[in-house]
């Protein structure tokens, strides 16, 4: 079985790591060197992006209910966060050949009440932000990049906020941790006042996530991970449930608990360690793997959508089709040694009459307001159809071309009836 999603660090690394949980260096040494690479003083490092996040919005003294446009596809804690600060997120939908918002939407729902702009950089890609930065510029909003799955290695942003994730299945992992670069330096001590009144990580759990991946590592290898999928045949819906639940960083109650702690000493030394020895040529491979995958299924079957296939310089970080079968197209799949899944950690931000914003400590469901969020239909049809097929792995290229022709075969294709739903123009 070729697992979906390989644990992007080498046993060296592992070991190193868990080495520091022991004897850690210096902090604001792993902090240097991270400034270094990034080229810039004015960054923080944080337990997680859904940590800085947190603080970010901490830190505003905006009025209850002042209002968040997020690019509508990302993970639910994103607007969970920012219900918990009192405020209101509002999705724009996206198109599914480039994960891009129409900017005239975002101009539409742009209010008095409007604060801030959220961009989500999503499989990998880049959106372009010139005109969402003008439009920010033009309103007096902040504007936040959330870089968490398009990690390339050095970029200075020209957004007010960027964050950058390094958590369990990201590019260039370092098993946890977020670089949050902060244009306003009052804003970036002031987050990082708060950030040192909160708990440390303890050195101890941040070991345990190393063991625990390290042995995830394990079992994600292809003879293993085949015996574990023939295991799982006996207990139906428990393969994808695994496999799914092993990537999660913040699960169960306390959600804010969680969150709210600074990164330790042993996290800051691995991060500083893999982004200063980052090579971005290892995400060329990933880069040919998945094209040849998008040119196969083109050539195999050119009804079939590639979420995302007009994105300019994609990494393939996942990649997702679109198919009127998406359960089945998996099972078959997995029998042929393909980890297909349905499951994804990306939601669209929802729509409902409820008025309160606000979530408890212990609920792990996203709330949906309303105002004047609407639904966001074309989110909702990607999230229905979608298929993730895993390209980030040594696979060699016949298994590639294997994995398409299978698609090509059993996939079938959604259909103009099914697409009750507005084409997004810019």
């Amino acid at each position: 079985m070729w697992a979906r999603k390989r644990i992007d660090i080498g046993t060296l690394n592992l070991t190193i790591a868990l080495w520091h949980c022991v004897c850690p260096p210096s902090k604001k040494a792993s902090e240097t060197l991270i400034g270094r690479h990034f080229a810039s003083d004015d960054l923080l490092v944080c337990l997680s992006v859904r940590s800085g996040f947190d603080l970010f919005l901490s830190e505003q003294d905006w009025p209850e209910n002042a209002e968040i446009i997020f690019t509508g596809l990302t993970i639910p804690d994103m607007p969970r966060i920012a219900r918990e600060h009192q405020l209101r997120p509002i999705g724009v939908d996206l198109d599914h050949a480039k994960l891009e918002p129409s900017i005239a939407e975002i101009r539409r729902l742009v209010t008095p009440q409007t604060k801030a702009i959220v961009v989500a950089h999503l499989l990998g890609g880049r959106l372009p932000t010139n005109e969402i930065s003008l439009i920010a510029k033009e309103h007096g909003l902040l504007m936040i990049e959330d870089f968490a799955q398009s990690y390339r290695g050095q970029l200075v942003p020209s957004s007010n906020v960027a964050m950058f994730s390094f958590g369990t299945i990201k590019t260039n992992t370092a098993l946890g941790g977020a670089i949050m670069v902060i244009q306003d330096p009052n804003l970036r001590e002031k987050m990082a006042d708060r950030q040192n009144k909160w708990p440390p990580q303890a050195r101890f759990q941040y070991a345990k996530r190393i063991i625990k991946y390290s042995f995830v590592k394990f079992i994600s290898t292809r003879p293993v991970a085949g015996t574990i999928r023939r295991t799982c045949q006996f207990l139906p819906g428990q393969h994808d449930t695994f496999a799914s639940g092993m990537a999660k960083s913040f699960s169960g109650v306390n959600f804010f608990k969680q969150i709210r702690h600074r990164p330790s000493d042993s996290l800051c030394s691995t991060l500083a360690r893999r982004i200063s020895n980052f090579q971005p040529e290892s995400i060329d491979c990933r880069i040919r793997r998945g094209k040849l995958l998008a040119k196969t299924i083109k050539n195999g079957n050119p009804q079939i959508k590639i979420l995302g296939d007009e994105i300019e310089y994609a990494t393939y970080w996942i990649f997702g089709i679109l198919v009127k079968n998406p359960v089945k197209l998996t099972k078959i799949l997995w029998t042929h040694g393909f980890d297909a899944t349905t499951q994804s950690s990306l939601r669209g931000i929802p729509f409902s009459p409820n008025d309160n914003p606000r979530l408890s400590n212990d609920q792990t469901d996203v709330l949906p307001i309303g105002g004047k969020q609407e639904k966001l239909p074309n989110i909702d049809f990607m999230l229905s159809h979608l298929v993730f097929l895993p390209v980030d792995l040594p696979m060699p290229e016949s298994e590639i071309t294997r994995m398409g022709d299978l698609v090509t075969h059993y996939a079938i294709p959604t259909t103009v009836t099914d697409e009750r739903f507005p084409i997004l123009q810019n």
